[in-house]
Order: structure tokens, then sequence, then C-alpha cells
């Protein structure tokens, strides 16, 4: 894609040279143009980025003997299923994933798995469960800044047929998050606003009022924030590396950031759900983990050539899990409705 073509686009849409940061971020990942339009499947090892299902099936596993514990059937449905590495494992015919890309649902389909592109396309009006494995980093965030005793927030320039960053007075229902979740000004700290998150909640609860909603991402709590070392969390990914600036490779470039979940946490309440975090690691061992490693421990004892390469692997991605440097350091967010 040629960047003044997608400037071009740009502007025609939102009829001015200047657009918010998340307006930005939805077409560069969402748009024609964007990243997860195209016929590259980005989640595989031939793509830009694996998640924790690619890395091994056992994360699918747990998740499903969680589910069953649970006794959750009712249209347990997913968001951002990608090709469907997590939701092939979850044992149950009524299951649903929701999944924007088209190129990814046509693999959806490949597997038999019900799949639609958005969540109004969905027909039902109940959910045992509704669950997202890395899905929340790629809902389009705001930044804002704190500069002068005042709030600002970046935009991005359309003008020249390039793309630039500029800053302008801050949006209210920016200045309202920033109040609402007490996040105090710093000029050394730029802000992700999850207003769009917060929207995307309401608009799954109030279409399927599940009973169990259960997030994984990688993020912080509020109060933690300090212990980061970047200014922004902002980042991008291309060929499974850290990439360029987001401004820079429009629509080849994965664009992310960490996860505020004490934000989401709150929301949630607000919305009738008692909320719970854990980290990854520790939600995989408590349902399971340890099952699965030592039943792998033991057929690699009894294992010889390509078998016991192969149990390998699989104990080497079980333990990538639960890496706490690494997806094991990841959160979850498990919500039930009150």
């Amino acid at each position: 894609m040629e960047l003044i073509q997608f400037n071009n686009y740009l502007q025609k849409k939102y009829k001015s040279n200047k657009i918010f940061f998340d307006d930005y971020m939805h077409e560069a990942l969402y748009s024609k143009y964007g990243f997860f339009n195209n016929e590259k499947v980005r989640s595989q090892k031939g793509g830009d980025f694996l998640t924790s299902p690619e890395v091994s099936e056992y994360f699918g596993k747990i998740l499903n003997k969680w589910i069953q514990k649970n006794n959750l059937d009712l249209n347990i449905t997913e968001f951002g299923s990608g090709t469907g590495s997590l939701i092939e494992q979850i044992d149950s015919e009524n299951k649903f994933a929701v999944e924007i890309s088209s190129t990814a649902r046509g693999e959806l389909s490949k597997k038999n798995i019900k799949n639609f592109e958005s969540l109004k396309n969905l027909t039902f009006k109940n959910s045992d469960l509704v669950f997202g494995n890395e899905v929340l980093d790629n809902i389009p965030c705001s930044v804002a800044i704190y500069k002068d005793n005042k709030w600002l927030e970046k935009i991005v320039s359309l003008e020249g047929g390039g793309l630039s960053y500029d800053f302008v007075e801050a949006r209210k229902e920016t200045l309202d998050w920033i109040e609402v979740n007490q996040i105090k000004g710093d000029e050394n700290t730029d802000i992700e606003i999850q207003t769009n998150i917060d929207i995307f909640l309401e608009n799954i609860i109030n279409k399927l009022s599940p009973k169990n909603i259960l997030f994984f991402d990688y993020g912080f709590e509020q109060k933690d924030r300090n212990k980061r070392k970047y200014r922004s969390l902002i980042r991008t990914y291309k060929d499974h590396h850290l990439s360029v600036d987001p401004i820079l490779e429009p629509g080849y470039v994965d664009i992310t950031y960490d996860i505020n979940f004490s934000s989401v946490i709150r929301k949630l309440k607000t919305l009738g759900y008692e909320s719970r975090l854990f980290l990854q690691r520790d939600f995989l061992i408590s349902n399971g983990f340890d099952e699965y490693f030592d039943n792998l421990q033991n057929k690699l004892l009894l294992s010889e050539g390509m078998e016991n390469l192969k149990i390998n692997s699989q104990l080497s991605g079980l333990k990538a899990l639960i890496d706490s440097n690494g997806l094991g350091g990841f959160y979850c967010v498990e919500a039930k409705k009150i």
C-alpha cells in the first residue's frame, strides 16, 4: 500500500487533515488497507506474531478443562479468534468465533467453526461465557500526555501527503476516562486511553449478557504503571519482532499496547460483574497444567525417535506458557455476573 493512497483515504473519510490516534489505529489495523485485512494470516509461524494457543495447544486444552469444570456450554463465544487455534480446543458444539479478518474467517470455516465478522451479526441473546486471548490490546486506544498542567491528546496529521504527530486539547471523553480512573498527570508518561475497551465491554454485555467473561492479555495494574520503564506502552510488531513507530508503516505492522487491567476491572464492576485478576501462569497451574505436564513427561520416558522429538517440543511449549518472563507473566481477568 502506498502511503499517499492511505493518506487520501483518511482525508476523504474523516474530511480533515488531522485525526485522533485511536481513529488512526483503527484504520491502520482494520480498514481495507489495514494490517488484519489482507491475504496473510498474522498469528502463525509464517506470520508476524504467535500467541499462547499457537505456542501450545495445551493452552486451549486447559481452558477447555476450566470450562467443563464450571459447566459452561451455552453460546460460548470467542472474540478475536484468528484462525481458531484456541476455540478449536473447546469441546462444545455450541461455540462461536467473532473475527473481523476475512482471511482468518476463511481458516475458521475450514475447521467447521461457526464464525461471524462482528458482535452485531450474532443471533443469540445469552451466553455462558465470552472470552478472548490478546484481543483487548488490538482495540484502538487514544493517547494523552500531561504538559504545562493540562491534558493534551495525540493526533495524526495528514498534511503534505505524509503522516506526523501533533497535539490538541484532550477531548471530553478522554478527560472523563482519566478522571474516573484517577490517573495523575506525569509529564514523563504517556497514557493509553481505553475508552474503546469500555465500549467493547458494554456492547458485549448489552448484547449477550454473559454469565462469565475471561480475557488474557499483557498489561499492568494502575498502581504498577510507574514501574514500567517506557514513556509509551504502544509498540508495533512485524515478522515476530518489534518494529517501527506506528505511523511509519501503516498496514504492514501490528499496533498494540499494554492493557490497564485496573480500568478493565473498574468498568466491569459498573456493568454488574465481579472480577478477579490472575497471572496467566497462575490460571494455568490452577486448572490442570501439572497434569498435562506430568503426563507428557511420562510419555517422554517411553518414547524414542520422532515421537520423542514431538513430545519434547510439546513440553517446551507448555513451559513457555508459564514462563514468568514471557507468556506466564501475562494477565487473566475473570469476571462473573453478580
